[in-house]
This record gives structure tokens, C-alpha cells and sequence, in this order.
């Protein structure tokens, strides 16, 4: 019985082990310079300073900021210049934590 208890015991551990870093990996930090090409329902795509196009999901979550005052998704336009802080694993995966409109 303690054999068995053992041997369950270092496979559980084992298992969340191997398990943990995958369910702990942070996503990266990413913040994207540019002017707003499309605003969706749940998504923004921003044209950045480098040229490169960027659809950067939006959730409940995303605060949107012009200046200090906390504004709506709704205010967010084509043509507006935007600073975009996203977390995300790649370029390709981007949710967007933080929008401040310039002024």
C-alpha cells in the first residue's frame, strides 16, 4: 500500500511538473506606435510606425485612454494615432491591455 501511494504520489508530481511550465509561460509584452486603419467589434488594426499592420484583439477587459480620462471602445476611430500595450506569445497573437489615443 505504501508502494502504491508512493508511486502516486511522484507520478502526480511528475505530471505537474512537466505540466506547470506550459500553464505559467507569461505572455510578452508588446507596444505598437501607429494610426488606427479599422476599428471591429472585438478588434483593432493599427498601421505602426515600422509599416507593419497589426489586428489586435479587444476584449471587455481593454482600457481605452485619451489623455487622463478613461474613454469608451466606441471612441476609437480610423485615423486616430493610438499607443497600443498588448500582451500576446507573437506579433500574430496581440490582446490589447492598454489604448491611449493621442491628442
Amino acid at each position: 500500500m505504501a508502494m502504491t501511494r508512493h508511486f502516486v504520489l511522484t507520478s502526480l508530481l511528475l505530471v505537474l511538473t512537466l505540466a506547470a511550465p506550459a500553464g505559467l509561460q507569461a505572455h510578452e509584452k508588446f507596444k505598437i506606435v501607429g494610426a488606427i486603419i479599422k476599428v471591429h467589434a472585438t478588434q483593432l488594426d493599427v498601421k505602426a510606425v515600422d509599416g507593419a499592420t497589426y489586428e489586435i484583439d479587444m476584449t471587455e477587459s481593454t482600457q481605452v485612454m485619451r489623455g487622463l480620462k478613461k474613454v469608451t471602445q466606441s471612441d476609437l476611430q480610423a485615423g486616430q494615432q493610438v499607443v497600443v500595450e498588448a500582451l500576446g506569445h507573437d506579433m500574430f497573437d496581440l490582446e490589447a491591455v492598454l489604448v491611449r489615443i493621442a491628442r
